[in-house]
């Protein structure tokens, strides 16, 4: 199979809006089950793991996720494409921030690192200098049975360890793990893997596995006919026209995937002309970047 580099996307290791969205559905998912794969014990505050708000009175701070995770304990968690260097004092920034808002509680930092590189390090090599006390989670190292033992986190068993034809693999069978087992959140966490293979797999490979497992254009609309987003879709299509109808739902696909960018109406209307909802909402789906939808693409 043939491995798509992790580093030739993008010229920040930073994760970016596509690939934190996918993050996001698998955590919201299952979050406890998510702080399991990071080695974080989880005690529920009332019955509840409560995500607390990420963003900063500084302006540019923006957490990827702050939750609590037992009384007195926060746990602060980056995605990162890759590790770079100054990934370590943007956490310190994060943690004077956290420090600031919640004074009384300890706090956990983790990186997830989705692909390759190294995240570097602020800590003093003299004993007893300071440390920052921010690990380093590098799924490339992270067993593919681990990342499998749910449909929550199967999504990222295709970062995980393993040659390009082992991961090919996971992602096929993470594929069938989120078909048989992802319930309400089936076409979430269907996505997210179908985003996330792109740091690893070729677009090629993906929808060659994707047809290998029976996630057919066809099955992923009846997933979608069965959500609440598909049951609006099929309202605004009976109330303004099938053609208006499939414009709108792909506009808020592509909001939700890829933000709201100036092109998105354009790109909305022409998917929309002369095709059915499937095959537009597959075109929106599996497009690893907005750019790719434009028309010189």
């Amino acid at each position: 199979m043939q491995e798509r580099p992790a580093d030739d996307a993008t010229g920040t290791g930073r994760a970016g809006p596509v690939f934190d969205r996918a993050m996001r559905r698998l955590v919201a998912a299952d979050l406890p089950g998510f702080c399991r794969v990071l080695g974080v014990d989880v005690e529920p505050v009332d019955g509840a793991v409560p995500v607390l708000a990420s963003r900063f009175p500084s302006g540019d701070l923006d957490a990827d996720l702050l939750v609590r995770v037992g009384p007195g304990r926060l746990l602060h968690v980056e995605y990162q494409r890759r590790g770079e260097a100054g990934l370590a004092r943007r956490m310190l920034r994060y943690r004077g921030a956290v420090m600031d808002a919640y004074p009384q509680d300890d706090l956990e930092q983790v990186v997830v690192v989705l692909g390759d590189g190294l995240v570097d390090s602020v800590d003093s090599p003299v004993d007893g200098g300071f440390r920052l006390g921010c690990r380093a989670v590098y799924l490339r190292d992270v067993a593919p049975e681990l990342l499998l033992a749910t449909p929550a986190s199967a999504p990222l068993a295709v970062l995980g360890r393993g040659t390009p034809d082992e991961r090919a693999v996971a992602l096929g069978r993470a594929l069938r793990t989120i078909r048989d087992g992802g319930g309400d959140r089936t076409v979430e966490l269907l996505d997210a893997a179908a985003v996330l293979a792109t740091i690893r797999l070729h677009p090629v490979t993906i929808e060659k596995i994707r047809r290998e497992a029976g996630m057919t254009v066809e099955s992923i609309a009846d997933f979608y006919e069965q959500t609440d987003f598909g049951r609006l879709i099929q309202d605004r299509a009976r109330e303004q026209g099938i053609e208006q109808g499939i414009e709108q739902a792909l506009t808020v696909a592509l909001v939700e995937r890829f933000g709201i960018r100036p092109e998105t109406a354009g790109v909305a209307h022409r998917l929309a002309a002369g095709t059915d909802l499937a095959t537009a909402m597959h075109t929106v789906m599996t497009a690893q970047a907005f750019e790719d939808l434009l028309p010189d693409a």
